[in-house]
């Protein structure tokens, strides 16, 4: 069920023109009953011929309030005519499973691998979340921290055929002042206002110590994410022009008349988790043109250099 306005928000507009660009209609919405994720259920909701199922994580990590999430995200689908499915996940069992992924990391992977399940399951076009123009400056600013090139710098993707984002380029203000204009409630998760992870500790020390120094930061940033994008599209056309199709050799020649060689060498090798340093290893036994062969054993398979050529292993 759509619900009308009778003059289109300028949110509503950006939403619209994004699913449209995308070419979709029918969204799996990950709706966490935050302000991002109510304003993008409720925008999507407005544009007609949409086809909406909301789907609600309950990781119980935060007792009461765990449930009280759930229990607002109920009330708001119902009043918004929106289909809502809710999981229960053990997020410790996964992590005992799994011993070296973090606690987010360990929501993250669960949150993720069902809303796939559900868009093969309901035979929807994408996963619809709420991630915003501040969103982005956070990540861009974490993969800085991290020493990621540009497909770091760049943030993230608006759609990538899974996921779509289309308040992307929205900013939490801009937000928080639609819903006020549509009478929306939302709800705010504690552990947000908390610094311990590094996303919030950004979001709530830093950034605001920024944006008093630099009060175009937003904007600015903004502006740099949109050309790192542009030349990142550059650099991943011209990559994917010299590598080889899946399962073949790398040739040597190629990839030392590569402009950046060692780029090269970390997109062919990417599937099997190499270390930061494999790449400038891998080239500088390139350019010492032994004739012997080179093995180099990562967590995701084997990377060999032999006559000239660079094979890769995935481990079974």
């Amino acid at each position: 069920m759509n619900f009308q306005y009778y003059k289109q928000h300028p949110l509503e507009k950006v939403v619209s023109g994004a699913i449209k660009s995308a070419q979709a209609t029918k969204f799996i919405v990950a709706l966490s009953g935050g302000a991002d994720s109510v304003a993008l259920m409720a925008s999507l909701a407005s544009v007609r011929h949409t086809e909406l199922i909301a789907a609600h994580c309950n990781f119980h990590l935060r007792g009461e309030e765990s449930m009280r999430d759930q229990h607002f995200v109920e009330k708001i689908s119902s009043d918004l005519g929106i289909k809502l499915l809710i999981k229960d996940f053990d997020v410790p069992e996964y992590q005992r499973q799994n011993p070296s992924t973090s606690l987010e990391m360990a929501c993250r992977d669960l949150r993720y691998e069902w809303f796939r399940q559900l868009l093969s399951q309901y035979n929807y076009d994408r996963i619809a979340t709420g991630h915003n123009a501040d969103d982005n400056i956070e990540t861009m600013l974490l993969n800085l921290l991290r020493g990621s090139g540009t497909t770091g710098l760049r943030a993230m993707l608006p759609d990538t055929g899974t996921i779509i984002r289309p308040l992307l380029t929205v900013h939490r203000n801009e937000i928080e002042a639609y819903l006020k204009a549509k009478n929306l409630p939302y709800i705010v998760d504690s552990s947000n206002l908390a610094s311990d992870f590094r996303r919030n500790f950004l979001r709530n020390d830093i950034l605001p110590m920024l944006r008093q120094r630099w009060p175009g930061l937003s904007k600015a940033l903004d502006r740099s994410i949109k050309l790192i994008k542009s030349e990142n599209e550059v650099v991943e056309k011209a990559v994917n022009d010299v590598l080889p199709p899946v399962g073949q050799p790398l040739l040597i020649s190629n990839a030392l008349s590569f402009p950046a060689p060692e780029l090269l060498i970390r997109r062919y090798i990417q599937s099997l988790q190499p270390l930061t340093t494999t790449a400038e290893e891998i080239v500088a036994a390139m350019r010492a043109e032994k004739s012997d062969i080179r093995r180099w054993h990562l967590p995701g398979g084997t990377v060999t250099l032999r006559g000239q050529k660079l094979f890769v292993t995935q481990k079974k």
